[in-house]
């Protein structure tokens, strides 16, 4: 037998390996649902709440609460 028959012998065993395990494998279950308690369907039915007011702005104290801003030197020595 030539490498090349050898090769296509277990390529093809292979596939019939593989797809033999996926034709003879079990269905998965299905997915069962939690059930619910009766305190999680309440909250779940619960009607949406208010919008928050946006927090009110304090009036505005001006520029005469901040200190004078020092002058940015460029160092150039002028």
């Amino acid at each position: 037998m030539t490498p090349l028959g050898k090769t296509l012998f277990v390529t093809l065993g292979l596939a019939v390996l593989i797809g033999g395990i996926l034709a003879l494998r079990s269905e998965p279950e299905p997915v069962s649902r939690a059930a619910l308690t009766p305190a999680q369907m309440a909250e779940l039915h619960q009607p949406a709440a208010k919008p928050v007011d946006p927090p009110k702005a304090a009036p505005d104290a001006g520029d005469e609460a901040l200190p004078p801003e020092p002058e940015i030197e460029d160092g150039s020595g002028s």
